[in-house]
C-alpha cells in the first residue's frame, strides 16, 4: 500500500478501511452482522489494507470493538490505527478518558491517529487540543489531526495545538469537492493530509466516465478513486462491508491517470457542497 506523506515524517497509507455503519448506526444494533463484518475486515487485512478507521461514535463504541476483534493475532506493527473523538467528550479530562475507552475496545496501547472528530464551539479548541497533545507526548497517540474542520477552523486548530495536525478528514469526491480550492490548500501549506471520506458516492456516470472506463477497463468507482488518489496529498477511507469490493479497491491503486484526463474529470462535474449528509 503506497503512502502519502504529510509533514514532520508523518504518512498515511493512501486507502484506508471505514467502519462507519459497521455495528450499527449511531447506536448498536443488535441484529448487525457482527461476525460477517469482522471477517470483511480480516478480508481487508489479509489483501493488503493496514488501515483501519473508527470512532467512539460509531454504533456508540461497538464498531471500536469489532476492529479489536477483527486485528486480534495480527502484528500490530503493521496496522495503522485511527480513532475519533466525539464532541461529548472534549473537556481535558474527557478527552484522556475517551482515548482510554477507545483502546480499551480496540485492544491496543496506542492509536496512530486521534482525531477531533466534529466541530463544536462547546469547549475551546485549546483545551481539546492541549489534551490531546498530552497523550502525544505520552505515547498513547502517535499522531492527532481533526475531521470535517473549515479552513478557518483549521487554522484556529493549528494555532491551538502544539503537535502538527497531521490530517484533516473531509467528505471530498469528483461530486462534492467545497474542499477547493480553500481547505485542500491550507492543508498542502500547513504539511497536512487531507484524507476523503464517502471518496465514490454520490457520483452519476457521464460520456467521459464511459470513454475513460472503457479505454482501462475500470468502473466508475474505481475510476472516481483513481481521480483522487492522482491528487498530491490526498488520501481517503471507504467502507467495505462486502469482500468482494476490496480487490476492485484495490486494483484502483494501479490506474495512474494522464494530467489532461484528471484536468478533463474535475472540468465534468460541477462543485457541490454536501447537503443533507449524515454525520460520520
Amino acid at each position: 500500500m503506497r503512502k502519502v506523506q504529510g509533514a514532520k515524517g508523518f504518512s498515511v497509507p493512501c486507502l484506508g478501511l471505514g467502519t462507519w455503519g459497521f455495528g450499527g448506526r449511531t447506536e448498536r444494533d443488535p441484529a448487525n452482522d457482527d461476525a460477517g463484518q469482522i471477517a470483511a475486515l480480516q478480508a481487508g487485512i489479509e489483501a493488503g489494507f493496514t488501515l483501519i478507521d473508527t470512532a467512539e461514535y460509531y454504533a456508540a463504541g461497538h464498531a471500536e470493538t469489532l476492529v479489536g476483534k477483527a486485528i486480534a493475532g495480527y502484528d500490530r506493527s503493521r496496522l495503522f490505527l485511527t480513532s475519533k473523538l466525539w464532541k461529548n467528550h472534549l473537556r481535558r479530562d474527557d478527552v484522556r478518558r475517551a482515548a482510554e475507552a477507545t483502546l480499551r475496545r480496540l485492544g491496543t496501547d496506542f492509536l496512530d491517529l486521534y482525531l477531533y472528530h466534529q466541530p463544536s464551539d462547546e469547549v475551546p479548541l485549546e483545551e481539546t487540543l492541549g489534551a490531546m497533545n498530552e497523550l502525544v507526548a505520552e505515547g498513547m497517540v502517535r499522531a492527532i489531526g481533526v475531521s470535517n474542520f473549515s479552513a478557518e477552523r483549521l487554522r484556529r486548530a493549528c494555532r491551538a495545538s502544539s503537535a502538527p495536525l497531521a490530517l484533516n478528514q473531509y467528505h471530498y469526491n469528483l461530486a462534492v469537492r467545497d474542499v477547493e480550492p480553500e481547505i485542500l490548500d491550507l492543508c498542502r501549506r500547513q504539511g497536512s493530509v487531507l484524507q476523503a471520506w464517502r471518496p465514490i458516492r454520490d457520483l452519476a456516470p457521464s460520456p467521459l466516465t464511459g470513454e475513460l472506463c472503457r479505454k482501462y477497463s475500470v468502473s466508475l468507482p474505481q475510476l472516481a478513486l483513481a481521480w483522487l488518489l492522482g491528487k498530491p496529498g490526498v488520501a481517503a477511507v471507504t467502507a467495505m462491508r462486502n469482500p468482494r469490493h476490496i480487490p476492485e479497491a484495490l486494483a484502483a491503486l494501479e490506474l495512474r491517470l494522464a494530467p489532461e484526463e484528471m484536468a478533463a474529470l474535475e472540468n465534468s462535474y460541477p462543485f457541490r457542497a454536501p447537503s443533507g449528509v449524515p454525520l460520520r
